[in-house]
This record gives C-alpha cells, structure tokens and sequence, in this order.
C-alpha cells in the first residue's frame, strides 16, 4: 500500500528544459498575464501565479486597476477560476480533469529537492520517458516507455482495441538534493496534441503487514467509480444528458505491525485535505486499484502486534 506525501511546485521548481513557458501565448484561448496599471473592464480574464482570474467589475484607473489578483484585497475585484489553472500549472493542481496540452510533446524539468518518487495521472500519449539526474549523472535507469496497457487475455491481445495506459508510478529515486526530474510525454504524430492531467513528486510512504515485504491491504478492496452525469428535463418530456466529470473511490483495509500505528496516524494528519496519488499494490492484476484523493481513515490498535488502518479514499475528478 503506497501513498505519496506530495511537495508543493513552486516557480522556481521549474528548469529551462520545461517546454511549456509560464505565460502560454499557444494555447485557446491564449494566456494573457495580469500587469498592474491596466485597463480591465467587467468580464476580462487574466492569468496571475497559475490561474485564472476574471475581473468581477471595471477597473480602469488607479487604484483599483493596481489590485493584485489572488490578494486580500483582490475581493470584489478579482475572482479566482478554481477550474482553470496556467497551462504550465494544470497538473500540479488537485483535479485530474485539468491538462497541460501541447502539440507533439509535453516537457517538465523538475528540481524539486528531496524526493523518492512521483506520480503521473491522465496521461494522453504515446510514449513515457522519465530521467533523474544530478548534474551529467544518471541517478536511476532512464524510462523510455510505450503507453498500451496490459492485455487481460489473449483475445484481447490478438484482437481487441488495446488501450494507451493513463497513469505511472516512480519509486526508488535515491536521496539528492539536486535531482532533477525530466518528464516527456509525447506523441507518434507531432501535430497531435499530448497531455497530462495531474504530477505529483514527493515522498512515498508504505504501510506493509507485519514480518513481511509484503502491502499489508486485506481482501476485499472496493474501487467505485462515480459518475458526474446529469439529465436536463424539459417540460415536454424531451432531455439531455450532460456528460459529467469522472472519479474513482477505493475502500480498503489495512493490517500493519503495531509499532507502526503512530507514523500511520502521523502520515493521515500530513496527507489530510490533500489531494494525494494512492497505488495499492504494485501488481499489474491490482492497476485499477490506483488513485487520486483525498484520504480520510482511523488507525486501531487491534492486538499487541498489529494495528488495523481503514482508508476511504473520495477520488478526485
């Protein structure tokens, strides 16, 4: 059972080899970054620190047009789009629905300082290629991946419609403070865009069963889908159905050795209203078992050598 303890991105995280620039002047509609001393009428968005942010009513002269956006004094002036960050930060975001895009491949340079793993989520492309280095030196064995899920059976294999796996989990990244993470995603066809929905860098955190290697999650795990659709009924019986954002919840138990009971208590106050990336276990058989949420649980000491940690994990969209 892994939970990744995320680091929050910061600008300065970002090294010249990301492809995705601060201010996407590409992309629709194009990013136009907020400068004081503007003219903004009601309705003009701009983008300040990684998001969006829509002007709620004009301002034209000083000194409300000096208003920072994302500021105390921003209220009644500037509204924050929770559901629009920059281009460059829409996978360091909490919502998976939220993607960088770029035509051919998308680029990020991480140095985010002590880590061991990283997380990628809603992945649209082809290929995955990962590095982790320390100035020339190769800290792990270069990634260099194509993204087609494993096959249930054979038919499916021969036959059926395979498809492009969505998420990766990376472990095992040795202790440096200046590894720097370079993650590309891209596509066969440079003229199809790629994307990517959530990244999260941090350090994972294992609860295993006692005396073993082994995930300590019980049987009986239950991963839920949800399903944001809705239908609009018209007075004339006719209606529409609005396709809705989707999510995954899991369920699960987990038996761990008793001395582990207070670091399990201390990693769910860490991770509490936190989006974060849950694998339950590292099997292929066990991939739909994975993740990103926010966690709630308890830890029961259940006998003098084990302690019995109950997870619900309500996905993110």
């Amino acid at each position: 059972m892994n939970i990744l303890l995320p680091k929050t991105i910061t600008t300065a995280m970002f090294g010249a080899g990301t492809n995705i620039p601060a201010v996407d002047t590409v992309i629709v509609p194009n990013e136009v970054e907020w400068a004081s001393g503007g003219s903004f009428a009601d309705g003009t968005r701009r983008t300040w620190k990684g998001y969006w942010y829509e002007a709620v009513q004009a301002m034209t002269t000083g000194p409300t047009n000096a208003i920072e956006p994302g500021t105390a004094a921003a209220e009644g002036y500037w509204l924050k789009d929770e559901g629009a960050p920059t281009n460059r930060m829409a996978p360091f975001d909490k919502y998976l629905f939220t993607k960088a895009r770029r035509a051919g491949s998308i680029v990020y340079e991480l140095t985010p300082g002590f880590v061991n793993g990283a997380a990628i989520y809603e992945i649209e492309g082809d290929n995955l290629e990962i590095t982790v280095k320390d100035g020339a030196t190769d800290l792990i064995t270069p990634i260099d991946i194509e993204l087609w899920e494993q096959a249930p059976g054979l038919w499916e294999y021969l036959f059926g419609e395979l498809e492009r796996g969505t998420y990766y989990a990376l472990k095992d990244i040795p202790i440096n403070p200046n590894a720097k993470i370079t993650i590309t995603i891209s596509r066969n066809n440079p003229a199809i865009e790629a994307a990517v929905g959530f990244i999260s860098v941090g350090n994972w955190k294992t609860l295993l069963a006692p005396l073993t290697q082994a995930s300590g999650v019980q049987y009986g795990v239950e991963a839920t889908t949800r399903d944001y659709s809705y239908s609009q009924e018209y007075k004339d019986g006719t209606y529409i159905d609005v396709e809705g954002r989707k999510a995954t919840d899991i369920n699960l138990s987990c038996v761990i050795d008793a001395a582990e009971a207070p670091s399990a208590k201390l990693l769910l106050e860490q991770i509490l209203g936190k989006a974060v990336a849950i694998e339950v276990s590292e099997l292929p058989k066990y991939s739909h078992l994975a993740t990103v949420g926010k966690v709630t649980g308890s830890v029961r000491s259940v006998n003098w050598p084990t302690a019995q940690v109950d997870l619900q994990i309500k996905g993110n969209v």
